[in-house]
């Protein structure tokens, strides 16, 4: 700082130093100096800023033409420097600023796809766990389907001929279709037993999470499907929320309603804002838990049989009749159960009373679905 001001002051002291040099001149009857060697003289007295102040003034004018002044060599190559120096430092402060741009973007997209392959490392990690960990109810399932299947053809002379005799021809006819029809159920539920057995749930989750945009229950959603199902009804931390993706295609396709598979919830981003809907697929995950990927099937030939009325059980009248006639919440479709479950979280959120729904809620609270 004070050398900066010493500079100042003898910049302006030089400047002043020219004419009073002058006038020094003038009073001693001395003329303006005008040779090389008087102006170097001056030169060397005032200083150069003031030789040239000097010469720039309006009496270096002549015929009206103004007289250039060299300032010389060295002054015009510091003025090109300092232009140069701050073309460049603008230059290089906007490079600065898109490279400090394209890292940003760069680390949020490293970010993004490191957390994504940190997820679905989780998966692969979900589905070792659970072939593990899940394999003594899946190998129970799996031999109880054999098993109906030994009775089934054990049974099926002997049934075929109480059928003919009793029946006759339309009888037998009638038995047969049965027959056939629960024979087919009996083939479906063996292969989904198998598929379990495999951990194909597991396998299936893993590349859905890979085409869509999968996401864990928020809180919100995991305190809403809570108070229905029960605080400890399944493995919340491994539900997903599916959305975007090759869903987007899917959704097209089914005019946008939401569906299940094992503990993914696909469903769209409208759809999600419903809590409701969100317990009405959480149930299904539910049935998944308790019953394999079967559910599946059964809700599928539900809606094939009876089209929108798979989820029609008649409201709370309906439960009311059906309670007197000791009907219990395992005896419904899986759309009914979880349409009820869905409804009964609309009227306990609407403060409406669920007296009609609660002896159902208990058995879905306690596993029997």
């Amino acid at each position: 700082m004070r050398q900066r001001e010493h500079f100042k002051v003898s910049t302006v002291e030089s400047k002043r130093a020219a004419p009073a040099a002058v006038n020094t001149r003038a009073r001693a009857d001395n003329p303006t100096p005008t040779t090389y060697s008087e102006l170097i003289a001056l030169q060397r007295t005032a200083g150069n800023a003031a030789v040239c102040q000097l010469l720039e003034a309006p009496a270096t004018r002549a015929g009206g033409r103004v007289v250039p002044v060299q300032r010389g060599f060295f002054d015009s190559i510091g003025n090109f420097f300092k232009g140069a120096a701050r073309a460049v430092g603008s230059a290089v402060e906007g490079i600065a600023s898109g490279i400090g741009k394209a890292v940003g973007g760069i680390s949020r997209a490293l970010g993004g796809a490191a957390r994504w392959v940190f997820a679905r490392l989780g998966d692969a990690g979900e589905w070792l766990l659970n072939l593990f960990r899940d394999l003594p109810g899946r190998l129970l399932r799996f031999g109880k389907a054999i098993a109906d299947g030994l009775v089934g053809l054990v049974t099926f002379i002997p049934e075929a001929i109480g059928a003919l005799i009793h029946g006759g021809i339309p009888g037998f006819a009638s038995w047969i279709w049965a027959k056939a029809k629960s024979g087919a159920a009996w083939v479906g539920t063996l292969i989904s037993r198998l598929f379990d057995l495999v951990g194909g749930p597991d396998l299936v989750e893993f590349v859905l999470h890979v085409v869509s945009n999968a996401t864990p229950l928020s809180n919100t959603e995991r305190a809403a499907a809570q108070s229905v199902l029960g605080a400890n009804a399944l493995r919340w931390d491994e539900v997903r929320i599916d959305q975007g993706g090759v869903l987007g295609l899917v959704f097209k396709l089914n005019q946008g309603r939401a569906f299940t598979t094992f503990h993914s919830i696909n469903l769209t981003a409208a759809d999600r804002a419903d809590l409701s809907i969100v317990v009405h697929e959480l149930t299904h995950v539910d049935q998944y838990e308790h019953a394999g990927s079967v559910y599946i099937g059964q809700a599928l030939g539900d809606q094939i049989a009876e089209g929108s009325h798979a989820y029609d059980y008649g409201g709370p009248a309906g439960l009311s009749a059906d309670r007197a006639a000791g009907k219990h919440y395992a005896d419904y479709g899986r759309e009914r159960q979880a349409q009820i479950a869905q409804d009964y979280y609309r009227d306990i959120t609407g403060g409406t009373a669920t007296v009609e729904y609660d002896p159902y809620i208990a058995e879905l609270r306690r596993g029997e679905l």
